[in-house]
């Protein structure tokens, strides 16, 4: 599997003052949106935003904002049950 490069985003600290938002929350913010519009797996967006997935989907919860959870996210976790076991 191919590591994938990182992007560095630089957002002035001005910017984050003027918001009120620190570089954490701007990340949740951030993986919020990849997740939504551009159908970022919850699983990717919650390692970006630093959590866990179920902490992520607590997150959407807090905003109203549907889990998209199918059958591949469903075998995914019966697959990591059985391996924790």
């Amino acid at each position: 599997m191919a590591v994938a490069a990182a992007t560095p985003l630089v957002i002035p600290t001005e910017i984050l003052e003027s918001i009120g938002k620190d570089d954490k929350a701007i990340r949740l913010e951030l993986a919020i949106f990849f997740y939504k519009e551009f159908d970022l797996s919850s699983g990717e967006a919650a390692k970006f935003a630093g959590l866990t997935r179920v902490a992520f989907w607590r997150e959407l919860g807090k905003r109203h904002i549907p889990v998209n959870y199918d059958e591949a996210d469903a075998r995914h976790d019966a697959e990591e049950i059985q391996r924790l076991r």
